[in-house]
């Protein structure tokens, strides 16, 4: 089988976690990209700028391991790449609860964020621990 283009690796991932998933894992997933994903909503705002790099990062790096080897649990280890965003975006709560719209994203995203954390490391876990085997096919 011939691997996809990165491009198509993108458009693969994000295809399989929006359309082939079971519904409460899509949902959940969905939601977690849209709360990412209004970053731009505040895009004139360091803290969303942060967000929108590392959110890209990661999706890069996952459509990466995608290529090679498919939708494998160890995906949900990029989303490590949170863990420093959110510790800064912490140490700065006071700056950014002068804005309230921008705190009220921020909360939601931490959030957010920390319980896919938690699913990811169970994940994660799990392709240590033997299910190695692509779990979603495009």
């Amino acid at each position: 089988m011939k691997r996809p283009n990165f491009f198509v690796s993108v458009l693969h991932v994000l295809g399989i976690v929006a359309l082939r998933f079971r519904m409460i894992p899509r949902v959940w997933a969905i939601w977690l990209m849209a709360v990412n994903l209004a970053c731009v909503f505040f895009i004139t705002h360091i803290e969303a700028q942060v967000a929108l790099a590392v959110a890209g990062i990661a999706s890069l790096l996952m459509a990466a391991v995608y290529q090679r080897y498919g939708f494998t649990r160890i995906l949900g280890v990029f989303h490590a790449a949170w863990v420093p965003m959110l510790a800064w975006f912490a140490s700065r709560w006071e700056i950014i609860q002068q804005d309230q719209a921008l705190a009220t994203w921020i909360a939601l995203l931490m959030v957010t964020n920390t319980i896919s954390l938690v699913v990811d490391a169970w994940d994660v876990r799990r392709f240590v621990k033997g299910e190695r085997a692509p779990s979603y096919a495009w």
